[in-house]
């Protein structure tokens, strides 16, 4: 069995993994945080970003480099994700200040 506490073993790589996931949630969180304190628009904007970049990455990253990003089929994930972050974009638009 591996030493997963070794410096490049395989509990690193299984981490190292996991950086499309990160990027979505980070964007998300940070969207929120500008919906909730300053504006509403930009904040749905930057979430509705971060759902279409999820998609995207769905998209190019093979199945073993895409990690929590793929929970079903890929074109699942796809069109789900796409579709979200559609319709929250033009949300965002249409929502009255």
């Amino acid at each position: 069995m591996p030493d997963m506490s070794a410096p490049g073993g395989v509990g690193r790589d299984r981490r190292v993994r996991e950086w499309p996931i990160l990027l979505v949630l980070t964007m998300a969180a940070t969207g929120l945080v500008i919906a909730a304190l300053a504006d509403f628009r930009t904040g749905s904007l930057v979430v509705a970003i971060a759902l279409l970049l999820a998609s995207a990455l769905r998209i190019v990253l093979p199945q073993r480099d895409a990690g929590l990003l793929a929970v079903r089929r890929r074109w699942v994930d796809v069109l789900t994700l796409g579709l979200l972050g559609t319709a929250l974009g033009i949300l965002a638009f249409v929502v009255p200040e």
